[in-house]
């Protein structure tokens, strides 16, 4: 059984992001394939799926570049249960969508593929950061990644993003050369 200390109040200290598009680097990374009773402080337990429990940090917002680059926040990857009753990494999921990126999609028909969460500590991928919500849309503490929106960085859309950041800084530059005193 794991003690965990449950914050008093919202800040709690994770911080709760909205990123569109952020460059995200795992900076850890520790795999629990079995399941684990967790106490909290006030009694209560519950029992911890098996999961890729991450340390994540933003790299880069692509969309407001400087906001949030350097926050650090924890994910876990739930794996789910099979038609037999058994945990597995399931491809249409959180974590089959992280496995796919670092991976491809063909480690899944591979019986010979192994996981090595040693492989996922300095990934890095795009994806967009949400604040954390319960199931019914309460805010939480904390953020989370969306899990449709996990793709490879190094992309074009991470150029793109570049480039227009370039341009906008230039054509400010200008209109600011124009400006007379």
């Amino acid at each position: 059984m794991v003690l965990v200390k449950k914050s008093a109040g919202n800040s709690g200290g994770a911080p709760s992001l909205d990123i569109l598009a952020a460059k995200l680097r795992i900076v850890e990374a520790e795999l629990s394939l079995e399941e684990r009773e967790v106490k909290l402080d006030n009694g209560r337990t519950f029992m911890a799926e098996p999961n890729l429990n991450v340390k994540v940090e933003v790299v880069a917002n692509m969309v407001d570049p400087g906001v949030d680059e350097g926050v650090k926040f924890y994910e876990r990857f739930k794996l789910k249960k099979d038609d037999q009753g058994d945990w597995s990494f399931a491809k249409y999921s959180k974590l089959g969508n992280l496995i796919m990126v670092r991976y491809g999609e063909e480690w899944f028909d591979d019986p010979r593929a192994e996981f090595e969460e040693a492989d996922f500590e300095d990934f890095e991928f795009i994806a967009q950061v949400e604040p954390k919500t319960d199931s019914k849309g309460k805010p939480l503490t904390g953020s989370t990644i969306n899990w449709k929106s996990i793709r490879p960085a190094g992309g074009a859309e991470e150029k793109e993003a570049r480039e227009s950041r370039t341009s906008a800084a230039r054509e400010e530059e200008d209109n600011f050369d124009k400006i007379s005193f």
